[in-house]
């Protein structure tokens, strides 16, 4: 019985240091594994942005000039609405619409007897004054004779050479009448008062004409002028001798004029003031009526930034760019002092030496990230 008890204690205590090796080599391996985890703390890593130059746009520095954009339309200095003066019937008509016509030009005849009458009529009255008149002049002039020879008072004379004046007056008259006769004579012979070219008729040979009825206009093509107009709050961008860049309607070209006339009031409805160009070329005559975009040129320059308008961001409201400064990105505000949309150019306040814009869009988590620029 004493020979199994320590059997039994002996293998007891051979699993108790089991038991111990085994859970002293575990301490050792979580101690180990803690040891390890106090020593290789994880690194963060920092992703770059890579770019390529095509991608960037460099500032420059430059001069600008100010300009005021306008709208107008083109039109002929010289132009004539031509109505007819009298009522009557059209017996010839020898313009037609495009045709070139000179000043003092026949365009049309009209059926004009009962001035041509009235006409006739005042020359037979006027001559029978003058007859009288004469008469009156050799009876005054006889009974001079006879006061003086002191055959007849002074009372007589004075008769005469009243009835002598008053035979003047009636010439006068008379000659009044044939005047008016000769012009409404005239009115049936209607001729071009400018030389130019027929852009509307609206007379045909039979037809009635009543007085004051506009038979044709006229457009001298060779001297056309901008007609525009401006808000008045901005009157101070105009001087005459200014510089104007325009285009007009369906032609592309770039054109240029000078400012030559200003209007010296606003227009009470509109609150514009109207001004007038002249252009520095011969203009076709088909682009008369055509709409003028353009801008005023302004006397003085301004100095900035020369960018592409279309890589700022926001450009209504807080206009701004993206920009790799110091191989980082940044979100730079500017202050926009010129947009001109027909070359994509801005004249910008606000960039630093050095900047260069980029054209593709970040956000805001980007900011500050390094970027790295490629050659491809």
């Amino acid at each position: 019985m004493l020979f199994g008890q320590r059997i039994i204690k002996r293998t007891k205590l051979s699993n108790n240091k089991k038991y111990l090796t085994y859970s002293t080599l575990c301490l050792s391996l979580l101690l180990c594994a803690c040891q390890k985890n106090e020593i290789e703390q994880p690194v963060a890593t920092t992703n770059k942005i890579e770019l390529i130059q095509q991608d960037l746009v460099l500032v420059k520095d430059g001069f600008s000039v100010a300009k005021t954009a306008f709208t107008g339309t083109l039109r002929a200095v010289n132009q004539s609405s031509i109505q007819a003066q009298v009522t009557a019937t059209a017996t010839a008509v020898n313009a037609q619409v495009g045709q070139a016509v000179s000043k003092g030009q026949v365009l049309v005849r009209l059926n004009n007897q009962d001035n041509a009458a009235r006409l006739a009529q005042a020359q037979a009255n006027l001559s029978a004054t003058q007859a009288q008149a004469t008469l009156a002049k050799n009876m005054m002039q006889r009974k001079k004779r006879l006061l003086d020879q002191g055959f007849i008072s002074k009372v007589e004379y004075e008769q005469a050479a009243v009835d002598y004046q008053a035979q003047l007056e009636n010439v006068r008259a008379q000659q009044a009448n044939v005047n008016i006769a000769q012009k409404a004579d005239r009115d049936g012979t209607i001729l071009s008062p400018i030389s130019g070219v027929i852009t509307k008729r609206e007379v045909e040979s039979g037809q009635t004409v009543a007085a004051g009825q506009t038979l044709f206009e006229i457009v001298d093509p060779d001297h056309l002028e901008i007609q525009g107009k401006l808000p008045s709050d901005m009157q101070a961008a105009l001087k005459v001798g200014q510089k104007i860049e325009y285009t007009i309607q369906g032609n592309p070209a770039q054109l240029t004029a000078v400012l030559t006339r200003i209007s010296p009031v606003a227009d009470p409805a509109s609150r514009q003031i109207e001004f007038f160009a002249k252009p520095n070329k011969t203009i076709n005559s088909l682009s008369i009526g055509s709409f003028v975009e353009g801008s005023i040129l302004s006397s003085t320059q301004i100095h900035g930034q020369l960018i592409p308008l279309d890589v700022i961001q926001n450009l209504k409201d807080k206009p701004y760019v993206w920009v790799i400064r110091q191989k980082k990105i940044e979100k730079v505000n500017l202050v926009i002092l010129e947009q001109r949309y027909r070359d994509n150019l801005a004249v910008v306040q606000g960039l630093q030496p050095g900047d260069q814009i980029s054209r593709i869009k970040f956000n805001d988590q980007d900011l500050h990230q390094e970027v790295i620029i490629t050659q491809k």
